[in-house]
């Protein structure tokens, strides 16, 4: 989901209980009952996924594994995903095994003149259709594969924490090192605020006494040469690297992105696509025709009254 359809839809909830023109005191009180209802919904949810068990449709254990891991609402997402590689998957071709991994070429009935390449082991699966990237849900094409392969467990690899029933309580196996590196940037981030702090104070102090205040650049060119001196081997942690631990990741190589030679925002190159203001402001420019003989705007001169009627006489 992303962060935008999200604060839509918490804008659109609390929209419900609340007006413009609310005091601030009247504000916050129905501020605190939609929170209230909030956690009445996500207690009363956490209940009812603790307390029972959902109905499965297959015999496959997997099901029965992901009823016990899933939230009831992701529970249900998932099998239909279960029961949709049990009826519309077809295999058109498979390789030979090499290292644990198979590949295989599926075709999903309810798609035409497309095939999705799925690589599965007893631990993972990879899609070409990338839903699991998307929404974080196994894609039925890869269980198709790993009923194929006899998997009976749901694989660890392809399990989300923000989807597990004990979500609040667990945590995700390659959280360790994204917290650790977190929280060394906010610790550096704090000490240069600190240190820009004191700094600032320093020079304060010195007001407009020129001799303290020509003391100041001298301790800076002092403090650059004792830094200078020391071993230049250790790397600083920048946000690069931040982020470079959080995908995982980091390209080895220069990364050359292309821009297109046409960049075109509606309609193609030679005949765009028009919005209805245009539209309206093009007609409002035409000239109005007029009848020769009335001068009306509804008619032309064949069709007017004083023709038939000089006709007539």
């Amino acid at each position: 989901m992303r962060n935008t359809s999200r604060s839509e839809s918490e804008n659109s909830f609390f929209a419900q209980f609340h007006k413009q023109g609310d005091t601030l005191s009247e504000f916050w009180l129905r501020f605190e009952s939609v929170m209230d209802r909030q956690r009445n919904e996500a207690a009363r949810l956490d209940e009812e996924s603790k307390s029972s068990v959902p109905t499965t449709f297959s015999t496959w254990f997997i099901e029965d594994d992901a009823a016990r891991l899933f939230t009831r609402t992701v529970f249900y997402q998932v099998q239909e995903e279960i029961f949709a590689s049990c009826v519309d998957m077809q295999i058109k071709r498979m390789s030979n095994e090499v290292d644990g991994v198979t590949c295989f070429d599926i075709k999903d009935v309810k798609v035409n003149d497309k095939l999705f390449k799925v690589s599965v082991s007893m631990n993972h699966a990879v899609c070409s259709c990338k839903k699991f990237v998307i929404c974080g849900i196994v894609c039925r094409h890869s269980f198709c594969r790993l009923k194929h392969i006899r998997v009976t467990k749901f694989p660890k690899s392809l399990v989300l924490n923000r989807w597990m029933i004990n979500a609040e309580s667990g945590t995700s196996s390659n959280l360790d090192l994204v917290t650790s590196a977190c929280f060394k940037l906010e610790q550096v981030s704090l000490k240069l605020t600190n240190i820009w702090f004191d700094f600032r104070q320093s020079v304060d102090k010195t007001r407009v006494n020129m001799d303290k205040l020509g003391h100041v650049p001298s301790t800076i060119k002092q403090l650059n040469t004792d830094l200078d001196d020391e071993d230049e081997s250790v790397v600083a942690f920048t946000k690069k690297d931040h982020m470079a631990a959080m995908v995982g990741q980091q390209p080895s190589e220069e990364v050359t992105i292309l821009a297109p030679n046409i960049c075109k925002n509606k309609g193609n190159y030679f005949k765009r696509m028009m919005s209805d203001r245009e539209k309206a402001v093009i007609k409002l420019k035409k000239r109005i025709r007029k009848c020769a003989l009335c001068q009306a705007t509804t008619h032309d001169a064949r069709k007017c009254e004083k023709r038939k009627n000089a006709k007539a006489k």
